[in-house]
């Protein structure tokens, strides 16, 4: 596994400008750099590998993140009946719940302790972070659908095979 050091030149090159072509560009004077970028790619995808297998994981987790017709509607997206609903759940109640617990580990005699500490770090009021603690917990929009993704993931991965000529 890479530390955290091994992620900053692949978010340097993967935020490089475009690449400046003209008239005299040749594919040989630019493949250097898309080699570098490509692989800068394949690892920030879990580390991808460029072999046949490698490759299709990343044709299809780009898909999924920038073809309409691979876009999926979870529950936490849709509003009714046949959804969750609501205002859009962020990171604050996540965030702030983790502080708190961070607080009583390192110590703090009560929830009420922790919580003024948190409030004063976060610019909260001390009854909104009692009342971020009472609420039932409630993941971001981000983690609720991340279960669906990950069906979907499979299942395109699934049909590649499929439809693969291998």
């Amino acid at each position: 596994m890479m530390d955290d050091e091994g992620f900053e030149p692949i978010a340097d090159t993967l935020a490089c400008p475009p690449i400046q072509i003209d008239d005299r560009t040749t594919p040989d004077s630019i493949e250097a750099e898309l080699r570098e970028r490509l692989e800068a790619l394949l690892a920030s995808h879990n580390g991808l590998e460029p072999t046949l297998e490698g490759w299709r994981d990343l044709a299809l987790a780009l898909a999924l993140r920038h073809e309409p017709a691979f876009q999926i509607e979870t529950p936490a997206d849709r509003m009714g009946r046949s959804g969750i609903g609501g205002r859009p759940a962020g990171w604050t109640g996540f965030t702030v719940r983790s502080a708190v617990k961070a607080e009583l580990r390192r110590g703090a005699k009560s929830q009420r302790v922790a919580a003024k500490v948190v409030a004063e770090r976060f610019g909260l009021s001390l009854s909104r972070v009692q009342n971020i603690m009472s609420e039932r917990p409630s993941p971001p929009d981000v983690l609720r659908r991340r279960k669906y993704e990950l069906v979907v993931e499979k299942a395109c991965a699934m049909a590649a095979k499929k439809v693969s000529r291998e």
